[in-house]
């Protein structure tokens, strides 16, 4: 019976291991909380010295790679927004995307290829899997880009309620719209939309229409409700509504929006509990419940053999 409570009981803490490390690996984020305090650590801690020689050697290594790939020019445009949207706005993001995408498809290819063959001893086979893996991680960069667009769109969501209750604060306190968002900058720095309203305000008072400069906004987030705002606010100054009225009645509706999509992922917890309680904690029971039962009845029936 002691025998039968260890195994129990060291199948029980192995699954609730799995469990804990595939939870930590894919389902825990940080807060926001968290997230602010990383930032300041990371301005508190002494920066390392680098090398600029080898940094402008390696980028111009990366630059001239990525100058040799054939693109589109709608391709190009389309790389170049998403770009954009993950925060990379330098004129040269765009070659050295590429470049890192063909140096580490190249890489790859020259790695894997001396080991399939020494494996495999065939020629066309060794030269299958290394294009294999080549094409892998040429694709890769383009799977971390669309992930690292998400999670900025993300924080522009979630900072934008933030924003926007300072903004109707600011307007309804007799600032104007240009004045507003110059205290947002102030009072967000460090935020992902506060650096896109500095962007925005940068434009404007460089000569460029506030219209232009807000619908700009919208398509360099690539978020819905940046958009619905910019709209919002063009058609305020070209209508002469009430703006404060108008960012008031916009914050309700976002707010509802937002308790909406909580409730819709409530209402899907159900469903993604399924996958855990199949494959971790059902096991797990089993074992506990079924598993004494189970020895003691090998026990028995190899008492009775042996008689």
């Amino acid at each position: 019976m002691t025998t039968a409570a260890v195994i129990t009981v060291a199948v029980f803490l192995a699954v609730c291991l799995v469990a804990l490390t595939v939870f930590l690996l894919f389902f825990s984020r940080p807060g926001a909380v968290g997230v602010r305090l990383r930032e300041m650590q990371k301005k508190k801690k002494p920066t390392a010295q680098k090398n600029p020689g080898a940094e402008r050697a390696l980028e111009k290594a990366v630059i001239t790679a990525g100058e040799k790939v054939p693109m589109p020019e709608k391709s190009r445009r389309k790389l170049r927004m998403m770009l954009v949207r993950a925060g990379y706005r330098k004129n040269s993001s765009l070659l050295v995307f590429a470049g890192v995408k063909v140096i580490a498809a190249a890489g790859a290819f020259l790695l894997v290829y001396p080991l399939a063959l020494s494996h495999t001893h065939k020629f066309f086979a060794s030269m299958l899997l290394a294009g294999l893996a080549a094409f892998v991680v040429y694709l890769a960069p383009n799977v971390w880009l669309n992930e690292k667009i998400k999670r900025r769109q993300t924080e522009i969501f979630h900072a934008l309620p933030d924003v926007l209750d300072l903004l109707t604060v600011c307007v309804e306190a007799g600032l104007g719209l240009d004045a507003a968002i110059v205290r947002i900058v102030e009072e967000f720095r460090g935020n992902v939309l506060a650096q896109e309203f500095r962007i925005a305000s940068t434009e404007v008072r460089a000569g460029k229409p506030r219209m232009d400069a807000l619908r700009d906004m919208g398509e360099r987030t690539g978020v819905e409700d940046i958009r619905s705002l910019a709209a919002l606010l063009v058609q305020t100054e070209k209508f002469g509504a009430s703006l404060a009225r108008s960012l008031r009645v916009h914050s309700d509706s976002l707010r509802t929006k937002r308790r909406q999509i909580a409730e819709e992922a409530a209402a899907k917890t159900t469903i993604k509990m399924v996958f855990p309680l199949a494959f971790c904690i059902f096991p797990a029971l089993m074992v506990i419940i079924i598993g004494p039962a189970m020895i003691q009845i090998y026990d028995m029936f190899f008492k009775v053999i042996k008689k």
